[in-house]
């Protein structure tokens, strides 16, 4: 059974939205008041879900003004590449031994149905976390598969305010052959294989300067 989410947490994730959806903007300022407008509700759970949003370093408070997002640099990028690196390789090689055939089986399943779909960039993006999510819960470990949804969500943020910036690309979208080569390994029980796919997977999602 899905979980319920509380109004606070909708709000949260709506917010979240607008911050993705306007990152390029260095103007943009939430306040209060404008959005228990914007949502119809009252104070309360607009209050959790700013509060929420300034504790994981979000929005920052700004005293008689409102909240503004925390930029984002091509540091903060290049931090989430290292971190990912360490915590997805790791994982793989605790959980390696305990991939079973209905992992694997789940796993071409996820791969055959990404081929079926028309998506655009931000779509195959979504896909990308979810295939990342899905191998690093092999391991087991919740603590490992919420760090590495929260870095996911940080490049999402990444992305979005600097790749609508001047003189900058990046590569965002799901690359589906990467992802078989993955799976491909481990279904040949190939590990040093499956780690240097994953790793090379890992570090095609980065942005940078032209």
């Amino acid at each position: 059974m899905k979980k319920k989410t509380s109004l606070s947490e909708q709000i949260h994730d709506k917010i979240m939205e607008i911050i993705i959806q306007e990152s390029a903007s260095e103007e943009l300022i939430f306040t209060e008041s404008s959005l228990v407008e914007q949502f119809g509700v009252s104070k309360a759970p607009v209050r959790e879900a700013l509060i929420k949003l300034c504790s994981e370093g979000i929005l920052k408070n700004i005293p008689r003004y409102g909240y503004s997002v925390v930029r984002l640099s091509e540091k903060d990028a290049r931090d989430i590449i290292q971190l990912r690196l360490i915590l997805e390789t790791e994982a793989l090689k605790l959980s390696y031994e305990d991939i079973t055939e209905n992992h694997l089986d789940d796993m071409k399943n996820y791969l055959d149905a990404y081929g079926e779909k028309e998506m655009d960039i931000w779509q195959e993006w979504e896909d990308n976390i979810k295939f990342h999510t899905m191998l690093i819960s092999y391991c087991n470990n919740d603590a490992m598969v919420a760090c590495l949804r929260d870095s996911m969500n940080t490049q999402t943020r990444i992305f979005a305010q600097l790749s609508f910036s001047k003189n900058r690309s990046f590569s965002a979208a799901m690359d589906k052959s990467a992802h078989e080569q993955i799976f491909e390994a481990l279904q040949n029980r190939d590990l040093e294989k499956a780690l240097e796919c994953l790793e090379k997977d890992i570090i095609s999602t980065t942005v940078y300067t032209n």
